[in-house]
């Protein structure tokens, strides 16, 4: 079930004849992922980055011809000054068993770069590919682990770009420097029909490339020309761990169905489906208030083509409804009149503070179809309502919307009068306070998953 492209949104104005693929369909079933397996929870790893190809995102991004200081890298016990001659690089192959092979493979374990000033070099390399590929700092950052190291002689070798892990979203290739020069040497990636390339430099002697790809990208390769000898590391990116949060993480993958979010709609359906206790409706907050999916654009736009295929893949419905969320408090608020009896109170509604207490009220504008067609479904109204009460974090992301600010005074009445010895016996000061009413109203629109 791929992720709708972009430029396919307009698909789901008509639901009914939505055909998502169903590339990674799992019949709905008890997984073993149950206690944990939601699809809100596994939304919290999801990103408003998009990577799919109508969007300016790439798939593959590089950062070309990075200074490198001299230094040793040990493999497998044995030490090789950096760059690597080609007398080192033979020698290497020969200690890696397979001296005629054209390519050589070697375990992160058995893998050492020593020196902090070469380390550094390559965590900056590795920085700036993930700049270059849109991925979003966020607060916690990202793990780049090493995976292993390769040895590529000339020819066209294929890149290990797959997830191996639930949270590894890209990989990142770090050639090293050797004495290779003059060589066409380029790292090739196609995604969805589309072949995207990275030429490094012909002499790769004193400085550090890389070159970095998501993992849904499952055509990747280098290609050495004649003469050619590449040292490359491999590293794997996911999100930071041991933080209370997910972090920045981003959609892992590229095609077919995002295995986590896929279980979780198929669990529900299968609770649904056999009776368990499955909540009858989820909701998601939009950003801004669209009225249809024609509307949607940008983080909109790229969450409804995850959810949709899927929806429809396990016979769930997508609605959109805009909400009117109104909190009022009434106060008294005292006053002098600008003019001597004075007949209206100028009053900044950004003056007056709403209570901690304030009364709610939740008005649901017509429930519509992606299209914009209204349905009737007032059950939906009253139980979407129940859940934003319900739910603190639906409540705090609508509380974050900058409010509509409204005031009415209801009374005035006369609290004091004082005389004004600067005024002498002619003018008398009035002090009056005035019933107001304070209004903040947030506007938003969520989508309904509903069975």
């Amino acid at each position: 079930m791929d992720p709708l492209k972009l430029s396919e949104l307009a698909a789901t104005e008509d639901w009914d004849t939505l055909k998502p693929d169903m590339k990674g369909y799992l019949p709905p079933q008890e997984l073993e992922l149950s206690s944990d397996c939601d699809i809100e929870s596994q939304l919290i790893k999801f990103t408003y980055v998009d990577f799919m190809r109508d969007n300016d995102a790439p798939f593959i991004a590089s950062s070309i011809g990075k200074e490198f200081s001299a230094t040793r890298i040990i493999i497998r016990g044995e030490p090789f000054a950096i760059p690597l001659s080609s007398r080192d690089v033979a020698f290497l192959a020969t200690h890696l068993g397979k001296g005629g092979a054209s390519r050589h493979t070697v375990l992160a374990s058995e893998v050492t770069i020593v020196g902090d000033a070469a380390n550094e070099c390559i965590s900056r390399s590795n920085q700036a590919v993930l700049n270059n590929l849109g991925v979003p700092d966020g607060e916690y950052g990202q793990e780049v682990t090493l995976a292993g190291l390769d040895l590529f002689k000339t020819g066209s070798h294929k890149l290990l770009t797959a997830a191996k892990a639930l949270d590894h979203f890209a990989t990142i290739f770090v050639i090293l420097p050797t004495f290779t020069n003059s060589v066409d040497i380029r790292v090739l990636a196609t995604h969805d029909g589309v072949v995207d390339e990275v030429r490094l430099p012909k002499t790769l002697s004193q400085s550090v490339s890389a070159v970095g790809v998501y993992t849904g990208v499952v055509d990747a390769s280098i290609e050495v020309g004649a003469g050619g000898e590449v040292i490359c590391l491999s590293y794997h990116v996911s999100p930071e761990t041991g933080s209370s949060s997910a972090g920045p993480s981003v959609i892992p993958t590229l095609s077919g169905a995002l295995p986590p979010l896929r279980d979780a709609f198929c669990l529900r359906r299968y609770k649904l489906s056999s009776g368990e206790n499955a909540p009858a409706l989820k909701l998601f907050i939009l950003d801004g208030c669209p009225e249809s999916s024609a509307d949607f654009a940008d983080c909109n736009a790229t969450l409804l083509c995850h959810l949709a295929p899927l929806a429809k893949a396990y016979d769930f419905k997508i609605y959109i409804a805009r909400l009117i969320y109104t909190q009022s408090t009434t106060q008294e608020v005292s006053h002098p009149y600008k003019e001597y009896l004075g007949l209206d109170i100028d009053l900044d509604p950004s003056d007056l503070e709403m209570s901690d207490d304030p009364d709610e009220e939740y008005e649901w504008e017509e429930l519509c179809t992606l299209g914009g067609v209204p349905v009737d479904q007032a059950g939906l109204l009253d139980l979407a309502t129940q859940l934003v009460i319900a739910d603190g974090e639906l409540q705090d992301q609508l509380t974050d919307i900058e409010p509509e600010e409204e005031c009415e005074v209801v009374d005035d009445s006369v609290m004091s009068s004082a005389f004004s010895a600067l005024m002498k016996a002619y003018v008398t000061l009035q002090v009056y306070s005035g019933t107001v009413n304070l209004e903040h109203i947030r506007r938003a629109s969520f989508l309904f998953i509903a069975p």
